[in-house]
């Protein structure tokens, strides 16, 4: 049983002879001294969906803002279109196709993001929205991973940093590719798990944007550590999430109260 093991002294009963109520608790003394309570912080089953419906609250509101700040920036301010060097340079000189590959990058990570959530409700499983939607989020990231993975190869941060974001790009690509093998092979099961790994990794996009920055660490030095950050955590995340909940999303049975 999950728990938290709580060191007490003896705890002396309430004597029917006086007007105490109320056990008294003496640590250090007593023939109790060195014994354990446990006590159980595993969630209910109750609980535990309480703090998805949460998260997925959450996680919808955060991913629909982070979009419309993303497009917003990347369209207003004509960056598909620029011809400064904003990018990494695939081509080298060549300004406005660097920035068109970074921009397609990161607008096909938009719907992703943003249709993510959904995917994950039960009532939409079985219907033509859910495989409509299933086949955007899959195209759309297939797009961003390649541009990611070539711009990833000519970061200007170094070796760390190029790994950091190619590895990135692979395991996204990865992830999202076993999620549509096994929706379409009917392994449903699989398919579940693998879009929860691939979703987690789409979250990159938000993470590398919000990790607060060190201040006694130059960009030079945070940028680096900062593109495994945003998504390795994540993915141990998902994988933990995975093994402690069923294909229904409950949590098994040894990791909840009561089951």
């Amino acid at each position: 049983m999950c728990g938290v093991s709580v060191n007490v002294g003896s705890i002396r009963g309430m004597n029917m002879r006086t007007t105490r109520a109320a056990p008294r608790v003496r640590p250090g003394d007593g023939a109790n001294e060195g014994k354990w309570i446990m006590v159980d912080i595993r969630p209910s089953q109750s609980v535990f969906r309480l703090y998805q419906r949460v998260v997925w609250g959450f996680c919808v509101v955060t991913v629909t803002l982070t979009a419309i700040v993303v497009t917003k920036i990347l369209i207003g301010h004509g960056f598909l279109n620029s011809n400064e060097p904003l990018s990494s340079e695939i081509i080298p000189g060549n300004h406005r196709f660097n920035n068109f590959v970074l921009g397609v990058h990161i607008l096909s990570a938009i719907p992703p993001l943003v249709i993510g959530p959904w995917s994950f409700v039960r009532r939409l499983l079985r219907t033509a929205l859910h495989r409509w939607l299933g086949w955007i989020y899959v195209g759309m990231i297939f797009i961003s991973s390649v541009t990611g993975f070539a711009l990833a190869a000519v970061n200007t941060y170094g070796i760390f940093a190029r790994l950091g974001f190619g590895m990135l790009a692979i395991v996204w690509f990865s992830t999202t590719y076993m999620a549509l093998i096994t929706a379409r092979r009917r392994r449903y099961r699989e398919h579940r798990d693998w879009m929860i790994r691939s979703y987690m990794i789409t979250l990159a996009v938000v993470t590398v944007r919000v990790l607060p920055a060190p201040e006694h660490l130059t960009r030079a030095e945070w940028y680096p550590l900062m593109t495994w950050l945003c998504w390795v955590p994540n993915i141990i995340l998902a994988e933990i999430y995975v093994r402690a909940t069923t294909f229904r999303g409950r949590l098994k049975a040894r990791f909840a109260r009561g089951a």
